[in-house]
């Protein structure tokens, strides 16, 4: 929110058509507008909403668990060197960068994202600035800020020289093919002496059982050079060298998380020869690996306990290239395959004998090197995972020239223009003609940016985003102009062609700042660039027609470019960006997208942790990719739960919230905020990376892997840990309420009002608060009562319990009277446990204490794949409390986390949001065979009820839908669980019976069985 007394703007528009936050909810829900208000428009979320903001600097954390989290990110911040972050800008502005220091690494090392993490950084540091006001941040931030600044005029200013753009650029030697084993083939090392290969990112992340073969040529026996070396740096990475400098110079495959100290190795028993071809594989079952040479095993490992999972999201992927320096590859590579499974032998035999054998190519990606030339190496499989052909000039100074003024980035801006057309650039590998999310990357530098001004008051800031703002008006209307193709302005349809493309297409949330510069300065160009993101071609329309197409049979999809599986991360921002250009233009349309997809995603696609996305069996091995409608029990052993997926649907959220007041968004907002937004970083000291998660996967028995140096993640999870006190506290717009949406321990200063509310609690470690007003004057206090409350929610003003309408789960409590300082309210909310059950099995269920998920530690017994198995209504009482008996608290952790035991099993519970990496699960089994209550069994068994689950959209494979499945007998009675009285409980029970016999699940007799041990279990069922 931005400090609107001290902005120096220029013209500064007011809206005329849409009253300025003065919108309010009516009984429909629809939005209306109120003709009498007159409340001046603020750029940032909610900018026009009824509900909006506070300043960040205006709330301040309290001790407790999310400062625990916030202040292990800000040593982060501290401690690293934000030159680090100007060494590509200064590449592309041909300034001098100093000795030693590097680009940060990961995604961030030169490759087509470079530049995104310097605005997350951006933000971060503007963010830890307002929490205390630590000097350090923003020095830091002051000093990126002047120096991006410096690139930006260097960069324009080399219009002013010699040539106008249009001149042709420098070549690389052309890069050709070779004769291979199988067509063509790719020689390394040849013309060009550092030449090596980048895969796309997604061609290693989650893999676990994995085969990895190829055909290679050796030109030379020069050891330690490898075929691939995928890893995060001389400390993480997974490589295959064709010849270890070791007895006998055989293959070693290797792979570590602790340097090569550590490494888990399979090492080979055979030295390949030069000058022939050879067929090397390396396959990976569990604890087996295998590597094979023509074709024979010639090295085992059966005690492997890492996989790729364990290198987190690996910033480099390499073909010819070491992570240690080694030499490059030199020799001549064909017919690269990745499986997402480890293949069996006779299938390894059999591509001896041609380029697949018996298997259909690599299904996560195959490079067959057939190209007839140039950088781009394309991927063979169905996935679209093109590769590049990388070379080191050893050249740091830029001397392209802008198309035009105000380009500001880390790459040449032609990475940005070649999206569109004529060119039409593609997701993958290649820096000479691939893309990968450009407008992604200008989004989180413009973020960062902006937020620095709003959260600093650095006019600079300001000024370097509106002439980035400029450029982007110019990119998106006039396009790559000096092409020698051009052949006009964009069109809606280019732009509609350009948003469909997988991962290039994905622009962030960068249509939410455009909206917001343009009320800063009152330029209306800059709403129309924010309108020039509109997904229209297969997205939006739908979005505002309330038709779910998040993914879609491969015989339905809409649209030119766009996959059959959406990626959850580039379209949750979208929304959040359509939001935006309605509050600052009153389009309604905008509005219902927004609205609806959210409704598309919660419940629909979301997880017990707040997260989202996952593959399915049948899908495309992406985790990144929504899963189909419906779809939980049958994602969840797939991987998935991006993070930062999760970090855009909290701020969607918020921002509805702003505007519609509907708890529910607050309740689904404080789910993922206690749980996979605080179990995102890792409770260790440790400052080597920023210890944050990518995917939190909720495979039963899967563990958490921390890092994420230059990753998306890793820079979102630098923001969110930065901002926790954002949504505590909103206000209405004319100043008349505040609401109280999050119980955690803070400070309000809301100087307008004259009040000061200090809030003390334990949250989510206990279970009241206690909130302190100083200050006076009329006031309505909403204070939300959380969905999940069982055993009601008492509230006291001094002392005095508040009278009235009883409080509504899933509501807010509105407390309005005349303040006086000193005036105290206290909030009892009592943690109770429940069962969640997944919308498409029944019987997966995830144990909630509160708004937490508590999982499971320990891997199941019995291998990959299978779950925690428990038995639990034999322990309920009459208020349905699992806490009573089922899952009992223990004991506590040192910081106070509460830990739990199964009375089924012995198993311990903890709340999800404890970071380190010991196995966990997320969801269990449910096994309850027989109707009981207490220990009173009815000799009944406890059918299902067949509600025609699962009930896809689309399919998914091995699991018939519509199915048979359904709840069980005890689950739909204990869903109406508190009863007030054991009559209320066999009034339920007869209830349920009843419907079971309707449905022929029971028989009369069976049904007569169970309502008559329902009713001698009174005793049994009581609560003490």
């Amino acid at each position: 929110m931005a400090r609107l007394n001290e902005f120096a703007f220029g013209p500064r528009r007011l809206l005329q058509a849409f009253a300025l936050g003065a919108a309010v909810v009516v009984g429909s829900g629809a939005i209306t507008i109120d003709d009498s208000a007159d409340v001046p428009a603020d750029p940032g979320p909610g900018g026009t909403a009824p509900v909006r903001p506070f300043r960040l600097d205006q709330v301040r954390l309290g001790d407790g668990l999310l400062q625990e989290k916030r202040d292990r990110i800000k040593s982060f911040l501290k401690s690293y060197d934000e030159r680090q972050f100007m060494v590509l800008f200064n590449n592309q502005a041909g300034r001098p960068n100093p000795t030693g220091v590097s680009p940060p690494g990961g995604w961030e090392d030169g490759g087509l994202l470079s530049g995104h993490w310097t605005g997350h950084f951006m933000t971060a540091l503007s963010q830890a600035y307002v929490d205390q006001g630590e000097e350090i941040f923003k020095e830091k931030l002051d000093w990126m800020v002047n120096e991006l600044a410096a690139c930006q005029d260097a960069i324009t200013s080399r219009m002013d020289s010699e040539g106008t753009g249009e001149e042709e650029q420098p070549e690389d030697a052309p890069i050709g093919r070779v004769p291979g084993k199988f067509g063509s083939a790719l020689r390394l090392n040849g013309t060009n002496p550092t030449q090596y290969v980048t895969l796309p990112q997604e061609t290693v992340s989650q893999l676990q059982n994995f085969t990895i073969a190829t055909w290679v040529n050796l030109a030379s026996t020069q050891t330690w050079t490898r075929l691939f070396d995928f890893g995060q740096d001389t400390t993480v990475n997974m490589f295959l060298t064709p010849r270890a400098d070791a007895s006998g110079y055989a293959p070693r495959f290797a792979i570590t998380v602790g340097g090569s100290g550590q490494e888990q190795q399979i090492n080979g028993d055979v030295e390949l020869p030069t000058d022939q071809w050879v067929h090397i594989a390396v396959t990976l079952a569990g604890t087996t690996g295998t590597l094979y040479v023509d074709g024979q095993v010639t090295g085992m490992n059966t005690a492997m306990s890492l996989n790729p999972t364990n290198l987190n999201i690996p910033g480099n992927r390499w073909i010819g290239r070491s992570e240690y320096g080694d030499a490059f590859l030199n020799a001549t590579i064909d017919e690269f395959h990745v499986f997402n499974r480890a293949l069996s032998a006779e299938e390894i035999q059999s591509m001896q004998s041609s380029a697949a054998g018996s298997t259909d190519g690599g299904n996560i990606a195959w490079y067959r090197f057939d190209e007839e030339g140039g950088s781009a190496l394309k991927d063979a499989s169905a996935n679209g995972r093109d590769a590049g052909i990388a070379g080191e000039d050893g050249s740091s100074a830029a001397s392209w020239i802008p198309t035009y003024p105000g380009y500001l980035g880390a790459l040449p801006e032609d990475t940005v223009l070649r999206l569109g057309p004529p060119r039409w650039a593609v997701y993958g590998g290649s820096l000479d003609v691939n893309t990968w999310a450009p407008w992604y990357t200008q989004h989180k530098i413009m973020r960062g940016l902006l937020d620095a001004y709003y959260n600093t008051n650095n006019t600079q800031a300001f000024d370097v985003v509106v002439k980035m703002a400029d450029w982007a008006h110019l990119a998106l209307t006039i396009g790559d102009k000096n092409h020698p193709d051009y052949t006009g302005n964009l069109t809606r349809d280019d732009l509609n062609c350009m948003w469909d493309l997988y991962i290039g297409g994905e622009f962030g949330g960068a249509n939410e700042v455009f909206p917001e510069i343009y009320e800063l300065t009152g330029d209306a160009r800059h709403m129309e660039t924010a309108r020039a993101f509109d997904n229209r071609e297969s997205l939006f329309g739908a979005a505002v027609e309330d038709r779910d197409i998040l993914v879609v049979a491969a015989d339905k999809i809409p649209g030119r470019r766009r996959p059959a599986r959406l990626h959850a991360n580039t379209h949750v921002p979208q929304f959040i960006g359509y939001l935006r250009v309605y509050e600052h233009s009153g389009e309604q349309e905008y509005f219902e997208a927004a609205k609806n997809f959210y409704g598309w995603v919660v419940p629909h696609r979301h997880f017990a942790n707040g997260g989202t996305g996952g593959n399915y069996p049948g899908s495309n091995n992406n985790v990144e990719m929504f899963q189909n409608r419906d779809n939980i029990a049958n994602a969840i052993a797939q991987g998935g739960a991006e993070t930062c997926t999760a970090y855009n649907v909290l701020k969607l959220a918020r921002n509805l919230f702003m505007h519609e007041h509907n708890a529910t968004y607050m309740d689904n907002y404080e789910r993922g905020l206690f749980n996979q937004i605080s179990g995102s970083r890792a409770d260790t000291t440790s400052n080597r990376d920023p210890q944050l998660t990518y995917f939190q996967p909720l495979t039963p028995g899967s563990n958490r892997d921390f890092g994420n140096t230059g990753t998306c993640c890793g820079g979102t999870g630098m923001e969110s840990h930065t901002k926790y006190q954002e949504t505590v506290y909103l206000r209405s717009a004319d100043g008349s309420a505040l609401w109280v949406n999050l119980y955690i321990p803070s400070t309000l200063t809301w100087e307008d009002r004259g009040f000061t509310v200090e809030q003390e609690t334990d949250f989510p470690r206990g279970d009241t608060a206690k909130f302190t007003i100083t200050g006076q004057g009329p006031l309505d206090i909403k204070l939300r009562v959380p969905a999940w409350t069982r055993k009601g929610f008492q509230v006291t003003v001094s002392g005095e319990a508040q009278s009235g309408e009883k409080a509504q789960p899933g509501t807010y409590l509105t407390l309005s009277r005349n303040w006086q300082t000193g005036d105290v309210i206290e909030v009892k909310m009592p943690f109770t446990m429940r069962v969640e059950r997944a919308l498409d099995r029944p019987d997966t269920q995830a144990i909630m204490w509160g708004p937490v998920l508590l999982q499971l530690l320990g891997a199941p017994t019995g291998g990959s794949g299978t779950y925690w198995q428990l038995s639990l209504y034999q322990y309920l009482k009459r208020d349905g409390d699992y806490s009573r008996a089922a899952v009992k608290q223990t004991g506590a952790t040192a910081a106070g986390d509460p830990l739990f035991t199964t009375t089924d099993g012995g198993l311990t519970a903890r709340p999800y949001y404890i970071g380190d990496s010991q196995a966990v699960s997320s969801y269990f089994r449910r096994v309850e065979p027989a109707v009981v209550f207490g220990a009173i069994d009815t000799g009944v068994p406890n059918r299902r009820r067949d509600d025609g689950l699962p009930a896809y959209d689309v399919p998914v494979t091995g699991v018939p839908s519509p199915g048979s499945d359904g709840p069980t007998f005890l689950d739909l009675v204990w869903d109406r669980a508190p009863f007030d009285s054991h009559d209320a409980f066999v009034e339920t029970v007869v209830d349920v019976a009843e419907e079971f016999v309707a449905a022929g699940v029971y028989t009369a007799d069976e049904r007569d069985a169970i309502v008559a041990k329902a009713g001698e279990a009174e005793e049994e069922l009581a609560p003490v």
